[in-house]
């Protein structure tokens, strides 16, 4: 039987750190803005999921072959009373950039949103089709 040492301080603070209902600001604010990318029919579709948004408020911008989209989440309105207990929504702006093969100009982009969930759309390409074999040296 192995002996663990009871560190009760340090047990207390990795607990109110970890999953703490009294400090909601003090969780991790970052939004993920979570993807799919898969290949279908001779396209490329990245899934972006964001719920509860507009789409006049998803912005879509194509930089040489750096694809970003970005948007704000807002709050519908603010809670002026003092039991608010937890807030795990965030608020605040976001974007996600990726880089595309080399020859896809905007025109070749398709974007739609439906159901918090905005596809963007490409043709496949040569150098997507190319498979290389890497030699680890």
């Amino acid at each position: 039987m192995a002996i663990i040492r009871y560190q009760p301080f340090r047990n207390m603070l990795d607990s109110f750190f970890k999953d703490n209902e009294f400090m909601p600001g003090f969780q991790d604010t970052n939004f993920r803005m979570p993807v799919d990318i898969y290949e279908k029919e001779g396209n490329v579709t990245i899934d972006f999921e964001l719920p509860g948004l507009d789409k006049k408020d998803i912005n879509i911008e194509l930089e040489g072959n750096n694809l970003t989209v970005s948007s704000t989440m807002q709050k519908d309105s603010e809670v002026k009373e003092e039991n608010f207990y937890r807030c795990e929504r965030l608020y605040g702006e976001f974007s996600r950039s990726f880089t595309i093969p080399d020859g896809i100009k905007e025109k070749d982009l398709k974007a739609s949103y439906k159901d918090g969930v905005l596809k963007v759309t490409f043709p496949k390409t040569k150098e997507i089709e190319e498979k290389k074999k890497i030699e680890v040296s």
